[in-house]
């Protein structure tokens, strides 16, 4: 048994006792009073935080103003610097990281790789946890009042039922309590690297724990089902990072020319299709949301590829914000321009062939790979596994070889990630585990 198990335990028999002593009537009462005051911080709770961020103050502390080196201090960039390689516990994966995942890629949003939304997310959700808490104690400050007026007219005598009830009511708030503070804990619990947060959510997760683990996926569950921010108020928060400024009018297009269509091509990198185009009539960038099909890194982890992937597609991400920030290229001519579009996808072997031709390939060893597991012979493994699959993985690393001497004979964007550690060792197939 854990010692959250024993607090839990404690808590609940304390407040029961407490409500022997209250009786039924105010044991009602006081249960209400903490459901008021808790539903009122859990639904305002983001919206509050979110009010406050117009608060220039705030906002800078909570969300800063970007990533870089000499970006100001702010929780995101904090996160940002501290989230280590993605080591979690399975349980954190599936219940912390991966429903923030995915609404930061139902977002859509260009510029912003998959760690710096990261960042953002988990800043304001804290933030916004805290303000929870702030809500919730000023709603049970000012519901005091309310009871103590109410018990005014509540007889002392206590019936023996009574008592009875009081304990069952009490118990019940003591369990809530408990619930209450796992909940806030599971805005914070994925953040391994602050050790305290790290301690006890190993506690919660510990095969050991009785109690503490259903209360622990229960608050995941509630968490994630209503408490996280949609993908349009993620939408918001990264605007309040990385807008820019276009001259008087807001709906003008900062990017012309050349420029323009490097930050479209570089954009269309990350996914299937290309979903984002220039108007012909207005010479603006437009995203069609329903052309768009995302390649998504994690659909290779069975073959090892994950890592590397997206690795890649955070460096096209930061390639287009790179391009799209009008202080960079302020001495680069549209001939400039012109080359750069012809490397990144004008060209007959251009970053976008490649990187269709990876994700082909990459797709094949999948396949292959799924397709060799099935076989039984030990000489007809052997010859999938050092034929088959071996071609199959020297073309996906010749390909990404490819796409950075592409990448590096450009030399305006960021350095080009070393990726010899993420590139994986060849899968190997068949059911006899050879």
């Amino acid at each position: 048994m854990s010692w959250i198990d024993i607090s839990i335990i404690a808590l609940i028999v304390l407040l029961g006792l407490v409500g022997v002593f209250k009786g039924f009537k105010k044991s009602v009462l006081a249960l209400g009073a903490f459901l008021i005051a808790f539903l009122l911080a859990f639904f305002l709770a983001n919206v509050i935080a979110e009010a406050l961020l117009g608060i220039e103050g705030v906002k800078t502390f909570v969300l800063g103003n970007g990533f870089g080196e000499k970006s100001d201090f702010s929780l995101a960039k904090w996160i940002y610097g501290s989230l280590g390689d993605g080591n979690y516990s399975p349980f954190l994966l599936e219940n912390f990281y991966k429903p923030i995942a995915e609404i930061i890629d139902k977002a859509n949003i260009v510029g912003v790789d998959a760690a710096q939304g990261t960042a953002l997310y988990l800043a304001f959700i804290m933030f916004s946890a805290i303000c929870g808490v702030g809500i919730f104690m000023i709603a049970r400050l000012l519901l005091v009042i309310v009871t103590v007026i109410i018990k005014s007219y509540i007889g002392k005598k206590k019936s023996p039922l009574s008592r009875l009830s009081g304990f069952v009511l009490g118990a019940a708030r003591g369990a809530l309590w408990a619930f209450a503070i796992t909940l806030v804990f599971s805005c914070f619990g994925g953040l391994t690297f602050m050790p305290a947060f790290g301690y006890v959510e190993a506690e919660y997760e510990h095969k050991s724990a009785v109690f503490c683990q259903h209360f622990n996926k229960g608050a995941y569950y509630i968490r994630n089902k209503l408490f996280l921010p949609d993908k349009d108020m993620y939408g918001r928060l990264v605007e309040l990072v990385f807008k820019k400024e276009s001259g008087d009018d807001p709906n003008a297009e900062k990017l012309t020319g050349a420029r323009l269509e490097l930050f479209i091509n570089l954009s269309n990198l990350n996914y299937e299709n290309q979903p984002w185009i220039i108007d012909p009539s207005t010479q603006k960038r437009v995203f069609d949301e329903n052309n768009a099909n995302p390649y998504r890194a994690a659909d290779f982890a069975d073959v090892g590829f994950d890592r590397a992937i997206q690795a890649i597609l955070d460096y096209n991400a930061q390639a287009a914000a790179f391009v799209d920030d009008e202080v960079n290229f302020t001495e680069t001519t549209e001939t400039e321009f012109k080359a750069y579009n012809d490397i990144i996808q004008n060209k007959a072997n251009s970053v976008y062939v490649k990187t269709n031709a990876l994700f082909t390939a990459l797709k094949g060893y999948k396949t292959d790979y799924e397709y060799g597991k099935t076989l039984t012979e030990t000489q007809a493994i052997e010859t999938w596994n050092n034929t088959t699959l071996s071609n199959d993985y020297n073309n996906i690393r010749n390909i990404i070889n490819d796409i950075a001497d592409l990448y590096n004979g450009i030399e305006v964007f960021a350095e080009y990630p070393d990726l010899t550690d993420l590139i994986p060792e060849r899968v190997s197939a068949g059911n006899n585990g050879q």
